[in-house]
């Protein structure tokens, strides 16, 4: 009786959770795309997931060989700044977070008009930093590339 407890209580810590796009983590990457090696951590650039998203120009994949999939980020192509499509689309990804049981952690609300962005160029968008209950967390955050442009990145990882 007391292995059947034992088992029970252990169980859900050996699963493997979901990943987005169609992963899981802890799972083999590198027939994805092509391998960069930094010691034993391992990047893989690719536009190609099995559940991936239309508005990613790539992703990328890293871990280590040994461990498997632990980081999954996506950068989106570029809006214009100020677009109506890159406000919408903010607001879809953020649904999709918290429509997939994520809570937020933290908002912190773009800058886009202060006295840094206008006349320096120090110009940030906004971010969601956000956790499951299975430990993935996620960063949404809207990256200014110069005054005109921006584009997404999203970022989950164990």
């Amino acid at each position: 009786m007391k292995k059947f407890i034992l088992l029970l209580l252990l169980a859900p810590f050996s699963c493997i959770a979901a990943a987005p796009f169609g992963l899981k983590w802890g799972d083999e990457f590198l027939h994805f795309g092509e391998a960069i090696k930094t010691g034993s951590w391992v990047t893989v650039k690719t536009t190609q997931l099995p559940q991936g998203n239309l508005s990613a120009e790539y992703y990328l994949l890293e871990g280590e060989e040994k461990s498997g999939l632990t980081k999954v980020h996506m950068k989106s192509f570029e809006y214009t700044l100020f677009s109506k499509q890159l406000d919408s689309d903010f607001a879809k990804f953020e649904s999709s977070l918290l429509d997939n049981g994520f809570r937020v952690k933290s908002f912190t609300n773009r800058n886009t008009s202060s006295y840094q962005c206008i006349f320096q160029g120090k110009c940030t968008g906004r971010k969601l930093e956000a956790v499951h209950d299975d430990g993935t967390k996620a960063i949404l955050e809207v990256k200014v590339k110069d005054r005109d442009t921006g584009y997404f990145s999203l970022e989950y990882f164990i």
